[in-house]
């Protein structure tokens, strides 16, 4: 079992000049259903500001000069604010007294002050992990959230993006925005008053450059083992329209990358090179296009896949070549990965030259052991 813990910690003003720490915990669980503590958790964080808009009047409560700058930020936002001054605050923790799940004794920090990005990021993927081991039920409160995992870092420049650096990462519902502050975007932009603006912009432009001359020259091979292109990822180009067999196509591509040597898609893309964008695919939303792209890529993935693939995919957006395109990037798998069929069997593909081959049952087999010696 799973425990969600609040711990809250405040100032008390005495009515003198002397102030009381305090410190309370509260803890949520459910057994037939965690997910619906890790909620109730979740709404005690968030009434706590209640009490502190209620009492902001009061100087015999919570000290209104520290917190009357946050209690203001939060009325004006939709988001919850998770700093606090004085190392007064509010976090949201896990816990378990299963040392088969987790270190007995443990709290697992999740959401509140302060923000230990990395940190924070590793327990989320945890706590998804150990939702989708005992196969609970997440009534569909999960997010992908997008890092910047600087340990992967290649490129000579901190400034510009590696793509081997951006994850996309499926976790349990959360409010905090890893990105925002974490992109070489971002770096760039808090480095400009002390490197200077002008001696950064010349280093990204250089940097962008060679990124440009890598993708082009990419391009160029055309289409091989390893690599595939992909006009769009929804929209068919005859009919004008969302068709699901062209989503099938994206699919086959991925499972015959994972199932032989990895490879790298690329949306947007003609069979002859050509860099056609993604205004097609964007014209099938809306509002945020880019923003609901992503998600229905991710949906497609993990609908089209009968076991979560996200360890050995990363994705992200190009527009270095003046079009956006998407860049699909599979890692070689270690097991043999399915596509679901519409039928009760199980759809199994490899890559041979520049195409993406299905096996036959006994195909699959032999493949499978001679690739991986045995089979999941």
């Amino acid at each position: 079992m799973i425990y969600y813990k609040v711990k809250v910690r405040l100032l008390r003003n005495l009515g003198t000049d002397d102030f009381s720490l305090e410190e309370i915990e509260k803890v949520f669980t459910n057994k037939s259903s965690p997910i619906e503590a890790r909620k109730e958790a979740f709404n005690h964080y968030e009434s706590y500001f209640d009490v502190f808009q209620a009492d902001i009047s009061d100087n015999n409560s919570i000290v209104p000069r520290l917190y009357k700058p946050f209690i203001d930020r939060y009325k004006d936002s939709d988001d919850l604010p998770t700093e606090f001054p004085e190392n007064i605050g509010i976090s949201i923790l896990f816990f378990s007294d299963n040392e088969e799940l987790l270190t007995k004794g443990e709290d697992y920090f999740i959401f509140g002050s302060p923000d230990y990005f990395d940190y924070i990021i590793e327990n989320l993927e945890l706590e998804k992990k150990i939702y989708d081991i005992n196969n609970w039920d997440t009534q569909n409160w999960i997010r992908t959230i997008k890092y910047y995992d600087t340990s992967k870092h290649s490129l000579e420049t901190i400034y510009v993006e590696d793509p081997n650096a951006v994850i996309f990462s499926e976790v349990l519902w959360t409010p905090t925005d890893f990105w925002s502050s974490s992109n070489p975007a971002q770096w760039a932009e808090d480095d400009k008053p002390i490197e200077g603006a002008e001696k950064i912009e010349k280093e990204i432009a250089r940097a962008r450059e060679v990124k440009d001359s890598l993708l082009l020259k990419v391009i160029k091979q055309g289409e091989n083992q390893k690599l595939e292109f992909k006009s769009t990822l929804s929209y068919c180009l005859r009919h004008k329209s969302k068709k699901p067999y062209v989503e099938l196509e994206i699919l086959k591509t991925i499972a015959a990358f994972a199932n032989t040597n990895g490879g790298t898609l690329l949306v947007g893309v003609a069979d002859n090179g050509k860099v056609l964008g993604l205004k097609n695919d964007f014209t099938i939303y809306k509002n945020n296009p880019r923003d609901k792209f992503l998600k229905h890529f991710a949906n497609v993935i993990k609908k089209g896949f009968t076991e979560p693939i996200d360890a050995i995919i990363k994705y992200e957006f190009d527009a270095s070549l003046g079009k956006e395109i998407f860049l699909v990037m599979v890692e070689k798998s270690t097991k043999p990965r399915f596509l679901n069929s519409k039928g009760e069997d199980k759809e199994f593909y490899i890559r041979r030259s520049a195409t993406s081959q299905k096996l036959n049952v006994e195909e699959a087999v032999k493949y499978s052991i001679d690739k991986w010696h045995t089979l999941d």
